[in-house]
């Protein structure tokens, strides 16, 4: 994973940009923060996709091994649900 990362959120009209670490607990603090029904892009720096997701559903990630081993447990342990 990279140090840094481009995130976005897109509802509606709006785009909202911010840089997240490359770590999980940012990751899915960003995610978390966005509106359901919104899509989400995570960019590296040089303008790379690492992950794409609508209405918090992935669509892609590049690397699938952080997103079903690390990322979506995590996620779904936040909501209070078992992994």
């Amino acid at each position: 994973m990279r140090e840094r990362y481009k995130a976005f959120e897109i509802r509606d009209d709006e785009v909202s940009q911010r840089i997240v670490e490359g770590n999980l607990s940012s990751i899915a603090g960003f995610i978390r923060s966005c509106s359901k029904g919104s899509i989400i892009t995570i960019h590296t720096l040089d303008g790379e996709s690492f992950l794409l997701g609508l209405s918090k559903m992935f669509l892609y990630c590049e690397d699938r091994a952080f997103l079903d081993r690390q990322l979506i447990p995590y996620l779904r342990g936040m909501d209070g649900e078992s992994a």
